[in-house]
């Protein structure tokens, strides 16, 4: 999706970039933000997804909380508010797994609100994803 980060590793070089634009084989970027001028990579084994990490949801304001009886001693949390009136829209939880990723969840403890979103994700842009479709506006820093 427009938007979504992901990782270029080429021959002679490697960067991350935020997709503007899509086309049937190739995603285009803005080398130097705020130019006109847009870059264009092929959709093959070069461009890859950024795997999601404890260090990059700390990177982007969530935070650990101890957890007691578990494997893993913390998991990651962040809430997300209405901006001026501080009314929680929702809480986001993210648990290591054996597996790559994290297991997500969204949802909404003020209203009772059953889980919204509740899924095993790999890679930063399967989070902004979720988000996008759980009608959450966060902008995701992925370096």
């Amino acid at each position: 999706m427009r938007g979504n980060w992901l990782y270029y590793r080429g021959r002679w070089n490697a960067f991350p970039f935020q997709v503007e634009q899509i086309t049937k084989k190739k995603v285009g970027y803005h080398a130097e933000p705020g130019k006109n001028r847009m870059q264009y990579l092929r959709l093959n084994e070069e461009v890859q997804p950024i795997p999601l990490t404890a260090e990059l949801l700390e990177k982007n304001g969530f935070y650990r909380v101890p957890q007691s009886r578990c494997a893993n001693p913390y998991y990651w949390r962040m809430t997300v508010r209405e901006g001026g009136t501080g009314h929680l829209i929702y809480t986001i939880e993210a648990y290591e797994t054996f597996f790559r990723g994290m297991l997500i969840y969204i949802y909404n403890p003020a209203d009772c609100e059953t889980v919204r979103f509740h899924k095993q994700l790999g890679f930063v842009h399967q989070l902004q994803n979720a988000l996008c479709l759980c009608g959450i506006e966060k902008e995701i820093i992925a370096y």
